[in-house]
């Protein structure tokens, strides 16, 4: 019997290569219901994703765990609205629109050039070589690789810490350039798109596909044993082979090692409405180190079965909510998208906002070269979105190689 514990993307991933495999395993996760950090909740007829997630059409590998049609995509627009404090601008993609992105006023022509260099390179670069580069000594941060490609204050002000700011949920840019080359690759590659249940409706398709006979949820693993494993309330469940399928946190619990680095963490604030703000199905920058709001979305413009009938959705990622009472944050919140739309001034109710302490674990430079967890003992294999980058794709690749380990024995 195999053992997967933790029925997150990785976990799911894994246990599906095995049963395609005609593998025996049990899948344990400690929560109600499968999918991790994947969370979609409901209040009051609203449908709100535990973090903004988004999944990309060049994640090639969701497109094998799962049927993309099944889930109803409901897709964003390709480009961005950029705020400078005075005016919007649109911000058009190189490959679907490449008139509008040569002619917009947000970059520099330097800026434009180097980007498309930029982006040239990636495209003639395959994902594998970009992801090494996270593991190399000589990885730098995000900013100090687009300081050293000559981009402007301006770029990095104005798109950079807005929009990648946002993706990473790191403001500084502090992250690794080689996993911020891969992101750049994927947008310029794929467009995003969110199925129409919530970002839950992902994970539980892989579940779905699974025999329910292997499925065991509210089985907390305390504790690893020769050929077997102990479940929380002293129960001890037979496996010769097991997989911690595990963010970095409850991995490292699991083994008795010390914390690991401080994680990414973010908040959601909700609001409804009866006024629309905006019409178009796409992301909104503003522009500013300095602002709670690190994006925000009208997010029924892409989804409108979000809201009840009349009613729009608009998701605010904050990343820094250090200081604030909830109704504190959802005020100041409100207050920078109001100054983006003034119309939304006073008609933005406050619906949750939602913390998700753990969002993703800290990916430095070189991240991927340091030694996350040491030898395991035998028979006892890891995966998860620690292991090579905090994305989707990333994740699910994690689990399915890790499943293939096992199967070579």
């Amino acid at each position: 019997m195999i053992a997967i514990i933790g029925g997150g993307l990785a976990g799911l991933a894994c246990a599906l290569e095995l049963k395609r495999a005609g593998r025996e395993f049990a899948l344990l996760e400690a929560a109600a219901n499968f999918g991790g950090r994947q969370r979609t909740s409901q209040k009051d007829g609203f449908t709100l994703d535990h973090g903004f997630q988004v999944i990309l059409s060049s994640y090639e590998v969701v497109g094998v765990v799962c049927d993309i049609p099944s889930l109803r995509p409901r897709w964003f627009e390709s480009g961005a609205w950029t705020f400078d404090g005075q005016r919007l601008t649109r911000l058009e993609s190189p490959f679907t629109n490449p008139i509008g992105a040569l002619t917009s006023p947000i970059f520099t022509i330097g800026d434009k050039l180097r980007l498309g260099l930029l982006g040239a390179e990636l495209l003639l670069t395959p994902c594998s070589r970009l992801l090494a580069r996270c593991a190399d000594s000589r990885d730098i941060s995000t900013r100090a690789f687009l300081q050293r490609r000559g981009f402007s204050k301006s770029f990095i002000s104005r798109f950079a810490q807005p929009f990648f700011g946002g993706v990473l949920l790191d403001n500084e840019l502090e992250t690794s350039a080689g996993l911020f080359s891969y992101y750049l690759k994927k947008f310029l590659t794929g467009r995003a798109w969110i199925p129409s249940g919530g970002i839950q409706a992902l994970p539980e398709s892989l579940a779905a596909q699974l025999p329910s006979s292997s499925l065991h949820l509210g089985s907390r693993v305390t504790a690893l044993a020769p050929n077997c494993v102990q479940l929380e309330n002293g129960e001890l469940f037979p496996a010769d082979r097991i997989i911690l399928a595990l963010d970095d946190p409850s991995l490292r619990i699991l083994l008795g090692l010390p914390p690991p680095s401080a994680p990414r963490q973010v908040a959601v604030v909700y609001f409804k409405t009866q006024t629309s703000l905006y019409t178009n199905p796409c992301l909104i920058l503003p522009e500013g180190s300095n602002l709670r709001v690190r994006h925000f979305v009208q997010i029924t413009n892409i989804a409108p079965e979000f809201a009840p009938a009349g009613w729009h959705l608009v998701s605010a990622t904050v990343l820094d909510s250090t200081g604030l009472e909830a109704d504190e944050l959802a005020e100041a919140a409100a207050h920078e998208i109001a100054a983006v739309f003034p119309r939304a001034a006073g008609t933005l109710q406050h619906l949750e906002t939602i913390q998700v302490p753990y969002a993703i674990p800290s990916q430095p430079p070189g991240f991927a070269g340091r030694k996350a967890i040491p030898d395991l003992p035998q028979n006892v294999y890891a995966c998860g979105d620690w292991e090579h980058g905090a994305s989707i794709q990333a994740a699910l690749n994690s689990g399915i190689e890790t499943a293939k380990r096992v199967l070579r024995g």
